[in-house]
């Protein structure tokens, strides 16, 4: 899960409502895989940053350089 604001106090409020979710239906979180107050970061393949959601640039680099099929076979 990510929680992302733009002000302190709306942090705050949406942090309040994911965590009632988690009281809601009996989840818990694993505090091991848990990060608090990352200004960015890697998240199921994505870069969060403060400008939002960002595919990796690693993984668009490579489906950049691949070349174009040139007959049927590599189609």
């Amino acid at each position: 899960m990510v929680v992302k604001s733009y002000s302190v106090a709306q942090h705050v409020a949406d942090l309040e409502e994911v965590f009632g979710e988690i009281c809601k239906y009996n989840m818990r979180l694993n505090l091991k895989k848990c990060t608090f107050g990352v200004g960015k970061g890697k998240f199921l393949g994505f870069m969060i940053t403060h400008r939002g959601i960002e595919a990796k640039p690693d993984k668009c680099r490579t489906i950049l350089e691949m070349h174009s099929p040139t007959n049927i076979r590599e189609v």
